[in-house]
């Protein structure tokens, strides 16, 4: 903090914006999947890229959520 704040201190002297600190953490082992395969996901059946979800596994009181960034490179069709 000391750092982020003398880099604000010689742009300008008085100048000290809000900093917010947000902790986030890749979870390679959560595997999202459609509920309804092939509503909502690409052509190898993967969910879309930018698909977040923010309820029902997720925490019941914590500001959390998953994201799903980019798109799967594995396909997940039904068996």
């Amino acid at each position: 903090m000391d750092a982020i704040r003398k880099a604000c201190a010689s742009l300008q002297d008085d100048y000290q914006p809000p900093v917010t600190f947000v902790v986030v953490q890749k979870r390679h082992h959560t595997r999202l999947f459609p509920e309804v395969h092939g509503k909502e996901t690409d052509k190898s059946g993967n969910i879309l890229p930018g698909t977040v979800v923010d309820t029902n596994i997720c925490h019941p009181t914590e500001f959390d959520f998953y994201l799903c960034s980019h798109a799967g490179i594995q396909v997940n069709l039904p068996s």
